[in-house]
């Protein structure tokens, strides 16, 4: 059986402490929240619900939602990846959707070069009615 350190920890570890990005360890995480009461919004729409600064590294996106309609999903991204975060998901009855369990991983930890906008995407085909509440959980420094 191996024992390994993670490169984070490795630098924190070294003699001499390789300065390692505090976005990345021991820093501070952040949260935007935001609600949205969808009523026949189309399929292919999105729903802005964070305005996150350049530097900015998300670490989750949680979506509590009711029951949506047959046949819709949500994904997350922005706007150059729409699913950056979390794969278009059945959102036709209540629940949530989490990125540290459901998303692509490429969204994990991923910075953001501009001030970008987070979208919620609706999809399936079928309109969106009932309530969406998203929370963004990102460390700047």
């Amino acid at each position: 059986m191996a024992s390994v350190k993670g490169t984070n920890f490795t630098n924190a570890t070294a003699d001499p402490v390789v300065n390692t990005d505090s976005s990345e360890w021991s820093g501070k995480v952040r949260v935007q929240y935001d609600v949205y009461e969808a009523s026949s919004l189309a399929s292919g729409s999105d729903i802005s619900v964070a305005k996150l600064p350049k530097g900015a590294k998300v670490y989750d996106v949680v979506i509590h939602h009711g029951a949506l309609g047959s046949g819709v999903t949500l994904a997350v991204g922005d706007s150059s990846d729409t699913d950056r975060y979390i794969t278009a998901t059945a959102a036709a009855t209540a629940g949530k959707v989490v990125m540290s369990e459901d998303g692509a991983i490429g969204g994990v930890a991923y910075e953001q070069t501009a001030e970008t906008d987070i979208l919620i995407t609706t999809g399936g085909g079928s309109p969106a009615t009932g309530t969406i509440k998203c929370m963004v959980f990102y460390a700047v420094e």
